[in-house]
């Protein structure tokens, strides 16, 4: 029989840090990805499968360890390395709930309107190319009729763009044809969010 303090041999042994730090880099990446307003990229569909194979393989331990007599001992001694995952979970998906795109926007809002009143005014400085804003990396950026419309790059999907138009005057009129017009939504204040596919 193993001496108190130690695992025994026939017990898995309580998460370690491969297994919990595993968890927080797929949350974080998770988060990362929902971040992106007007949906997720496609890459946080294999990070959501990988957060869901880790949680299986969590909760495999788990069970083992709590039907096995001699692995019993060691889940109570090591309940907060067995609760980590579990917290991370529900962590991820609260916070996820939570909406971390308007968060995120919200802390870059003041470069976007920034650039977006300089654009209107028609300001020398007026830049039309890649650049990043606040938390985001912009692709494209164009004004139109009083509205300064701004794409993002990555969080796509390849088929589609996305952004935020800056529209103080209420729902923004765009420069496409009719029958290519893409699809507009209010987000808050002067913001709308914008998706055209191709």
């Amino acid at each position: 029989m193993a001496s108190n303090g130690r695992t025994p041999r026939s017990s898995i042994g309580a998460p370690g840090f491969p297994l919990i730090g595993s968890l927080v880099v797929v949350g974080l990446l998770l988060l990362y990805g929902a971040s992106f307003p007007s949906g997720n990229p496609l890459w946080v569909f294999p990070v959501l499968l990988a957060f869901f194979v880790l949680g299986v393989v969590w909760f495999g331990r788990l069970v083992v360890e709590v039907f096995n007599s001699e692995g019993r001992p060691g889940v109570k001694r090591n309940l907060l390395r067995w609760a980590a995952p579990a917290i991370v979970g529900i962590l991820v998906f609260a916070l996820a709930a939570l909406g971390p795109g308007r968060f995120r926007f919200s802390l870059s809002e003041e470069s976007f309107e920034k650039v977006a009143r300089s654009a209107v005014a028609g300001s020398a400085d007026w830049r039309m190319g890649a650049t990043t804003l606040g938390l985001f990396e912009i692709s494209w950026a164009e004004r139109h009729e009083g509205t300064v419309r701004f794409a993002l790059a990555g969080g796509g999907d390849g088929i589609y763009t996305h952004g935020f138009i800056w529209s103080p005057r209420g729902e923004p009129p765009l420069p496409e044809a009719k029958e290519y017009q893409p699809e507009v939504e209010h987000y808050y204040g002067p913001w709308y969010l914008w998706s055209a596919n191709f």
